[in-house]
């Protein structure tokens, strides 16, 4: 028998498959749910290839974690409610955000006019 048929027949082996399909499967279920978060406006300023400003809304007050994890992407303008408004986002990054799970939606930041 070949290493992969016997690695297969094993309980571990059918674990490890049973884990990379589900992994896949979720990673799946982001890249597709990722699109409807982001709302039209934004899509508009990514398109135009500069850095944009965005609201991220989450279903929970963010906390210190959450909001770390979006710096990542851009600077932290303010942290109000279940939002964090975030400045200077690379047009690349706003995919990478709205695939994030406990992101909810993700809308354009009014800035004022100086």
């Amino acid at each position: 028998m070949t290493l992969l048929v016997r690695a297969l027949r094993s309980t571990g082996g059918r674990t490890i498959v049973v884990l990379v399909v589900l992994w896949m499967l979720w990673q799946a279920y982001l890249a597709v749910t990722a699109g409807g978060k982001i709302a039209p406006a934004v899509d508009d300023a990514v398109d135009t290839g500069r850095p944009v400003s965005i609201s991220v809304t989450l279903g929970f007050p963010p906390e210190r974690f959450h909001t770390l994890e979006l710096q990542e992407f851009g600077r932290v303008a303010a942290v109000h409610d279940n939002t964090v408004d975030l400045r200077n986002v690379a047009p690349g990054a706003v995919d990478d955000i709205a695939r994030i799970y406990w992101v909810e939606s993700i809308d354009a930041l009014a800035l004022p006019e100086l």
